[in-house]
């Protein structure tokens, strides 16, 4: 098999190259970084040429590019995609979508079966995957038990969101409704309330109210620019209050891009590189927290895996998808409020041996289901090229 790899840097494509490579699998990587993912006529004339210099079998990106699939639709070649977001974030989508080429993998089950009742029937539900390779290879010093050894750790963003930004030009009621609904969707897993409750006129009362204010440079906002922003908004409200709470007890370390609007008592401690630091963090925390961005209605989020592959002891909100898979309190812990993933962080940090179980059966869970090894394989076997 010869497959061309659009490269952009995705955190999952090192990993996803290497198990290519592991399984006797020849690829050519094309490096690009889109400045328009709609419109980019040098991209299309450059990929058409390396695509067009010798006979490809398929061609292979992490997320979905319209552009690669116009050029891979004109050219007859199987493009597939695999995506880590969710929402794809991919403006007029269905406009190459349902190209017969294209075979779109999107780990999050609701939003696959969103598009397959459009009648998208080549959109797949597949999950993400995990690399034991490089996860097995790397060791620990000392120099990484004194940076990243903690209590608690979370690793992710804390979404600097345009949430407030979209706000404030509005008047009461409708600032007093979408608090709400930031307020509401933190209470609710497995079901995202701005799908249904941003309806065309509410989003026509918006855009009509910053029109009328001259000073206001927001206009023609989306629903799906004003749902992202509301679930931003509320990851960011729900992982400051967790990590502020277990800050107030436990050692609490945050690995995150920014530190602005985080507590004091809460170790913030920058980033991390994904590939050789990060699975240290989780090997060397005694619990991790996974706090998951509510448009993951049901998927599991690579971050889950990350730290199940890598060893570590997880506690997280409740992912449908999990379900299918691991045996809560026996591979992972997964916890239905606030208040109930203190307790259990507090118990948890008390029973040093039942946390070790529970990771060592939680990676070898992991890895039986999700290498990438096996995770391609389906891939390949759906696009009838193995």
């Amino acid at each position: 098999m010869n497959i061309l790899f659009l490269d952009w840097g995705a955190y999952t494509q090192k990993d996803i190259q290497d198990t290519l490579l592991q399984n006797h699998i020849k690829y050519r990587s094309v490096s690009y970084c889109f400045a328009d993912k709609g419109t980019d006529d040098f991209f299309v004339r450059r990929f058409t040429k390396y695509a067009s210099a010798e006979r490809y079998d398929a061609v292979f990106s992490v997320n979905y590019f319209p552009l690669a699939a116009e050029v891979c639709h004109r050219l007859h070649i199987p493009y597939l995609s695999w995506s880590y977001d969710n929402p794809l974030n991919v403006p007029d989508i269905e406009k190459t979508l349902a190209y017969e080429t294209n075979y779109v993998f999107l780990f999050d089950r609701v939003q696959a079966c969103t598009y397959q009742s459009k009648g998208y029937s080549n959109v797949y539900h597949l999950p993400l995957g995990i690399n034991p390779s490089r996860l097995n290879a790397l060791s620990l010093t000392q120099e990484d038990c004194r940076r990243f050894s903690s209590e608690i750790s979370f690793v992710g963003s804390l979404y600097p969101s345009a949430f407030q930004r979209l706000m404030d030009p509005l008047g009461e009621y409708e600032q007093g409704y979408l608090n709400a609904l930031v307020q509401s969707q933190i209470q609710i897993s497995g079901f995202y309330l701005p799908d249904e409750l941003l309806t065309p006129p509410f989003m026509q009362t918006l855009n009509s109210q910053y029109a009328a204010k001259p000073s206001c440079t927001i206009q023609d906002v989306t629903k799906e620019q004003l749902s992202y922003a509301i679930a931003a908004q509320t990851a960011r409200q729900e992982r400051l209050v967790l990590l502020t709470v277990l800050s107030k007890v436990h050692h609490t370390a945050l690995y995150s891009e920014s530190r602005q609007g985080i507590p004091e008592a809460v170790n913030y401690r920058g980033t991390v590189n994904y590939l050789t630091e990060m699975p240290k963090v989780f090997q060397l925390s005694n619990i991790n927290l996974n706090i998951s961005l509510k448009l993951i209605q049901s998927g599991i989020p690579l971050r889950i895996l990350d730290i199940l592959g890598s060893g570590g002891f997880l506690l997280s909100n409740c992912q449908p998808e999990l379900l299918d898979y691991f045996i809560p309190d026996e591979q992972l812990v997964l916890y239905a409020s606030i208040e109930d993933a203190v307790t259990k962080a507090d118990y948890y940090m008390k029973h040093p041996e039942k946390r070790k179980r529970i990771a060592q059966k939680g990676q070898e869970q992991a890895v039986a289901q999700f290498s990438y090894t096996k995770q391609l394989q389906t891939i390949f076997r759906t696009a009838g090229l193995v």
